[in-house]
């Protein structure tokens, strides 16, 4: 883990054009992980695009940074720009490339950086030149938080940034029923709140 963050930290020095997209028809906890590192690397002053592959659930639209999301079936000329573009792309909460769907081939030919964040069974490793990967995670959003902590970025985790990854978090874990939530979930749960999520 600390090589891959050495690594990340690296590629994140210096002001990048970065893409985070997701998979199609995203859920809570892709919609919480993307628009949560979107707000972090605002801060960070990095000209970053959340590109998702088609439109999601209207009930995820109160998310801070929602308003700057692009769908690729809406605004696909636009995309495709800004994905040509990229100096990196993060790939979050899946591990298979054709989960993107028509947006796919874009970004697989993109020259950008990739680098994958995901919870998910068997990842496809030769998608990313980063791979963040953690089968017992139940969530995409915590381990966002975790990478947050590991390059020592928890003062940038504002009541916007908090907001959306306990959203991704709660989602994933059924309101934190499911046996993949641990102590370790709970913790960062508890921290967020602190940061002010509601």
């Amino acid at each position: 883990m600390q090589e891959k963050i050495k690594s990340l930290e690296a590629l994140i020095s210096e002001k990048k054009n970065i893409v985070i997209t997701v998979h199609r028809g995203p859920d809570g906890d892709a919609m919480g992980s993307a628009l949560g590192l979107y707000n972090v690397l605002f801060q960070l002053g990095h000209n970053t695009s959340v590109i998702t592959p088609n439109d999601y659930a209207s009930f995820l639209h109160w998310m801070p940074g929602n308003d700057k999301v692009i769908v690729f079936t809406q605004e696909e000329k636009r995309a495709i720009e800004i994905t040509e573009k990229a100096d990196l792309i993060f790939l979050l909460d899946f591990g298979q490339i054709a989960r993107l769907d028509t947006y796919a081939n874009i970004v697989q030919t993109a020259i950008a950086k990739k680098v994958m964040i995901d919870h998910h069974q068997e990842p496809d490793e030769s998608v990313s030149d980063i791979l963040f990967s953690d089968v017992t995670s139940c969530a995409t959003a915590q381990i966002i938080f975790e990478i947050i902590e590991a390059l020592d970025w928890k003062n940038l985790i504002n009541k916007e940034v908090a907001e959306c990854l306990y959203a991704g978090i709660m989602t994933d874990t059924g309101s934190f029923k499911y046996t993949s939530t641990t102590e370790k979930t709970h913790h960062i749960i508890a921290e967020l709140i602190k940061k002010g999520a509601n």
